[in-house]
């Protein structure tokens, strides 16, 4: 009995199914083996998350179709972040050129892609490690943002430097007829305005490359003083004013007129002379002489003994920023009788 139930159970059963049954089963095949083929040759799906840290050479050259950096891969750009479903908090970071503000990209930082999360964006320091230590501030300049700021106004100087000779006598007893000459010296005047601040200055700057100016590589601080608005003040003219000094005349008119009757004053003092070629000068030196007929026509020369004097003056012609300036010098010249030595 046993015997013949199994082999009833293991008789070869041969099933008969029409045409259009047999059709509609195999599309049925088909489609699965596609579906099973699909899936196992696309990718994963793939997410992206923005930004990650990426860096570019701002210079560089073709060479076999890639590019080649010519400078230091050390300009920030911004990157993507790629994950896939099998590890969701595990990705890389890449770009391509021209997105993300890159150029020909050197390296990417894919720590920013692992865990979920970016982290901050930042330039790398030049050469990897931590970025050095900025110089430090000189102690006598402004600290960063500060501005000092002077304005000067510096008058103009002037002077009788000496005269010349040393001992000069009245004209009549004078056979040269020379008189005595004036060295006159001065400097004109100046306005400026001034600012100080803290300043980069490079100490190693690479040499352009393909003509793109390069990155300082070393640096250090500097405070100058610099001329924001500044102006000479040239002199805009000149003037010698002489006299006989007050001791000279009593002199003259006293003890004098006892020696020789009727003695008085003979010069015509006090007078004022121009100074010739000051106008539009930021320096003067020149001889001006007192004689007959110099520096003018009228001129007699020192024909009294005794001391003249009076100031050398000048003014200048102003700046944009500052009025005309004033400027006097006081002089004395000692003239000499023959036999007599005056002190007054």
């Amino acid at each position: 009995m046993a015997k013949h139930l199994l082999a009833r159970l293991t008789r070869r059963m041969t099933t008969r199914l029409s045409h259009p049954a047999m059709l509609g089963g195999s599309a049925v095949c088909l489609a699965l083996v596609a579906i099973a083929a699909t899936a196992a040759v696309a990718p994963a799906p793939a997410t992206c998350q923005t930004p990650c840290q990426c860096w570019y050479c701002p210079s560089y050259h073709w060479s076999d179709g890639n590019p080649v950096c010519d400078s230091p891969c050390d300009h920030g750009c911004a990157g993507a972040c790629s994950y896939n479903d099998q590890y969701p908090r595990l990705g890389s970071c890449s770009q391509v050129p021209g997105q993300g503000g890159c150029g020909p990209v050197c390296s990417c930082r894919d720590s920013d892609c692992q865990g979920g999360a970016p982290g901050p964006i930042v330039p790398p320091p030049p050469g990897g490690g931590p970025p050095p230590p900025p110089p430090p501030v000189p102690d006598d300049c402004p600290a960063p943002g500060e501005v000092r700021e002077w304005i000067y106004l510096i008058p103009p100087k002037i002077a009788m430097a000496k005269f010349e000779p040393d001992r000069p006598v009245v004209i009549e007893q004078d056979p040269d007829k020379q008189g005595f000459r004036l060295h006159i010296t001065g400097t004109g005047g100046r306005y400026e305005y001034k600012t100080q601040r803290l300043e980069k200055v490079c100490d190693d700057q690479p040499d352009p490359i393909n003509g793109t100016p390069q990155p300082c590589r070393a640096w250090h601080h500097e405070c100058p003083i610099r001329c924001v608005e500044c102006y000479n003040d040239p002199f805009a003219g000149g003037q010698v004013r002489m006299r006989l000094a007050d001791s000279t005349v009593e002199w003259i008119q006293g003890e004098l007129a006892q020696r020789y009757t009727g003695a008085q004053p003979k010069e015509g003092l006090p007078r004022t002379w121009q100074l010739p070629g000051m106008y539009g000068q930021m320096r003067v030196d020149q001889w001006w002489r007192y004689a007959p007929g110099q520096p003018d026509i009228l001129s007699n020369g020192p024909l009294d003994p005794g001391i003249h004097g009076g100031v050398i003056a000048a003014w200048t012609t102003g700046t944009p920023k500052s009025a005309p300036q004033r400027v006097a010098a006081p002089f004395s010249v000692p003239v000499y009788l023959l036999d007599t030595t005056i002190a007054k």
